[in-house]
């Protein structure tokens, strides 16, 4: 199984949200691990931006799926993707 350290694993999301971060401003990338209720690790992805309404549906989707490809790429555990706003 193909693991690796979050630090990693951040740099990656960063790359991945580069145009997010053009277009609303990246506050924070946050990264934990977690268990689902299965016991299955997966990895928690949190992108707080700075000016969410300046996105529509079509950039979240474009974010979502770069950011659950740059992951895949060096870590096996599935990236589940959350934007939330920065407070």
């Amino acid at each position: 199984m193909m693991i690796s350290d979050l630090s990693t694993i951040k740099e990656r999301v960063v790359d991945a949200a580069k145009a997010a971060e053009e277009k609303v401003g990246i506050a924070d990338v946050i990264l934990e691990v977690d268990r689902d209720d299965e016991g299955v690790d997966f990895l928690r992805v949190i992108i707080e931006m700075k000016h969410s309404e300046k996105a529509s549906e079509a950039d979240f989707e474009a974010w979502l799926e770069a950011i659950e490809s740059a992951v895949g790429e060096v870590d096996e555990r599935y990236p589940s993707v959350r934007f939330a706003d920065a407070a």
